[in-house]
């Protein structure tokens, strides 16, 4: 390096040490050609090391030099730039590109070369300051991201509210139609005023029933609505699902099957899955053909979820019509087999619904055979957490959980802060506390569980002393729907266990 220093160069003494000092930065690096007869004397400062992983004698016998560790995608068009640079009569240019480090991993960089030349414009040295800017690149890509995704989203916002606007104008021109017939012509017929009155009354319905669902998509895409998980009987909630559903069901003399084993628990928000069963049975029903069946079954799926399936022999859907069917940007409605109408956006939310929960929804379905919907949902924790119980206590619940519950996990917490620490990371099947115990009574416990939500999110037991029993009451307008007397009498605590549990 000295000995290329010392040589006259007019263009070094202006600008190495201002190089030297941007080298230092730790972010740079420089290089200095001096052309020679024979061969270049090349000089490549130290820094680079740190910056592409190669030393300074590795780049030197690169073959190409520099130019040999470009990413190939940006090689052609920055050998072309320097082409034209070293052609020209301009003594100064930038260039941005990307090199291959030691590790294979990309880099950004930015070179400013600075030249010399003789009286025929050939360069005769040069002098090169390399800067890393990867993270610069980085957070420019991450913007041109971003502003990709909010530009999708705004488009997908307009098209949902053109389409929104639409299927809340369409029924109301009818509406009114009907209505002012109604009003304009008494002396109507009563059998034509039924009639205008049931679509009225049906038209209103579904757009009832289409704010109703746009809001509760709107809510969990914002996270307003929480989602309140707890260990749910699958069979008790199918069948709840199938009564309120018996009456559209038998006018169409569809049987419903039900398959699912009585001891099958899930995780969930009940309200949400109950949305969810009545809106695929709804559906299943509505393009069913008459005299016909649908099955809903449930099983276990894997080790952390549930499969639940709902078949039918229906219409079917096309695959144009799959592949629309749980997008609110392209919903659509079909009329039943009796021609039952819908607001295309239950199967949206049914979607949504499934995601919040951690689970998937897929289907399979052939034009005139039929169609089966499959969700996923996830599996209790099957955990039972113990807290603030004394030692005795402890050792006689111990030993009748585990001879009576062995699939069940027995954790033990000494406070409430501890407590909520385990909760915190995964949701238990069920507790049983203390009212009294370490740092927190039992009340101010489950009014901790409950910040984030308005309702236990799991089946609390609450052991109380006979001198305790005044504090009842606190835990019911919490919530609290069991308790146990302290002394534990095995009997009381089988019986209840059993039923929380089932």
């Amino acid at each position: 390096m000295e000995e290329i220093l010392n040589k006259e160069n007019p263009l070094i003494e202006i600008e190495i040490d201002w190089y030297k000092k941007a080298a230092l930065l730790g972010k740079s690096f420089f290089i200095v050609v001096k052309k020679q007869k024979n061969r270049d004397e090349i000089f490549v400062s130290g820094e680079v090391g740190k910056i592409i992983g190669w030393n300074e004698q590795q780049v030197i016998d690169q073959k190409g030099k520099l130019f040999s560790l470009i990413h190939r995608d940006d090689a052609v068009q920055i050998i072309k730039k320097n082409n034209d640079f070293i052609s020209s009569k301009i003594t100064t240019a930038e260039f941005q590109y990307r090199i291959l480090s030691h590790g294979k991993t990309e880099k950004w960089i930015k070179e400013r070369v600075s030249v010399e030349r003789n009286k025929k414009g050939s360069i005769t040295s040069s002098l090169s300051l390399f800067t890393d800017v990867t993270e610069f690149y980085n957070q420019i890509i991450d913007l041109q991201k971003s502003e990709n995704t909010l530009r999708e989203t705004c488009e997908g916002k307009d098209k949902f509210i053109n389409i929104l606007s639409h299927d809340l104008r369409a029924p109301f021109t009818s509406i009114l139609g009907f209505a002012e017939i109604l009003i304009n012509e008494p002396n109507l017929p009563l059998k034509d005023k039924n009639e205008y009155l049931n679509y009225i009354l049906e038209a209103s319905q579904n757009q009832l029933e289409f704010i109703n669902y746009l809001l509760d998509w709107s809510r969990l895409r914002t996270g307003s609505l929480k989602i309140e998980p707890q260990r749910l009987k699958i069979t008790g909630l199918i069948y709840n699902c199938v009564s309120t559903l018996t009456g559209n069901a038998m006018r169409k003399g569809i049987d419903i099957k039900v398959v699912a084993a009585d001891n099958l628990f899930v995780q969930a928000d009940e309200r949400l899955l109950k949305q969810v069963l009545l809106n695929l049975l709804t559906n299943a029903i509505k393009f069913s053909f008459e005299n016909s069946s649908i099955e809903v079954s449930a099983e276990q799926f894997n080790e952390k979820q549930v499969e639940f399936i709902i078949q039918d022999s229906g219409v079917g859907l096309s695959g144009e019509e799959q592949q629309k069917i749980f997008s609110i940007e392209s919903s659509f409605s079909s009329v039943g087999t009796k021609g039952e109408t819908g607001t295309g956006l239950g199967l949206a939310l049914v979607r949504e619904i499934i995601e919040k929960h951690g689970g998937e929804i897929w289907l399979y379905s052939e034009e005139g055979k039929g169609t089966e919907f499959h969700f996923t949902l996830p599996l209790p924790s099957n955990r039972i957490l113990v807290i603030g119980s004394e030692a005795a206590t402890n050792k006689q619940l111990d030993a009748i959980l585990e001879n009576n519950f062995e699939e069940f996990e027995i954790i033990h917490a000494e406070n409430g802060y501890e407590a909520l620490n385990i909760i915190s990371e995964k949701i238990p099947t069920l507790v049983l506390a203390n009212h009294q115990m370490p740092l927190m009574t039992g009340l101010q416990f489950i009014e901790s569980t409950k910040k984030e939500s308005n309702a236990i999110q799991f089946p609390t037991i609450i052991m109380l002393h006979l001198n305790e029993m005044e504090q009842r009451q606190a835990y019911i307008m919490q919530g609290v729907k069991h308790f146990l007397h302290l002394p534990l009498q095995e009997e009381e605590l089988l019986y209840t266990l059993k039923s929380t549990l089932n």
